[in-house]
């Protein structure tokens, strides 16, 4: 069974009603560059040239962006059962606990152990979440 397979593939007239809902709630590509800007926001905290005040304790909380509070209220009626949804929904938790991590990290001072932390784990966090809703893009908008 493929990411998102229970949802599409079905009754093609709810599939299409059922796609309009998911594009009205949550702008896909928008949660994909919000992701992506997270690691430029990382990176200038820990040089020390942001102008930021970062809570760990709020950023490690997956419900709280955007795509977080889709994922844990409206997602939940259409890919409540659905293994490519609980997939998005750890990795997205998955990347928060690590950024709230790298963040905590730079407030101990351990500036190496954050460094590689962004480089290492983060990387592979943030790509995993960009390329599940990259997938989940590419079936709200596949009309085939």
């Amino acid at each position: 069974m493929g990411f998102f397979s229970k949802l599409f593939g079905q009754d093609k007239k709810i599939e299409t009603n059922v796609r309009e809902s998911i594009r009205s709630e949550i702008d896909i590509p928008q949660c994909i560059e919000a992701h992506m800007k997270w690691k430029g926001r990382l990176q200038s905290y820990l040089d020390g040239t942001s102008q930021e005040v970062l809570d760990p304790m709020v950023i490690c909380r997956d419900d709280q962006c955007v795509l977080g509070k889709w994922i844990h209220g409206p997602a939940l009626k259409y890919f409540h059962d659905d293994e490519g949804f609980q997939k998005l929904r750890s990795d997205h938790a998955n990347f928060h606990f690590v950024a709230g991590t790298v963040v905590k990290k730079v407030q101990e001072k351990d500036m190496a152990g954050s460094e590689a932390l962004l480089r290492g784990e983060y990387a592979r966090a943030s790509r995993e979440v960009i390329q599940d809703l990259t997938e989940l893009n590419k079936h709200l908008h596949d009309q085939a």
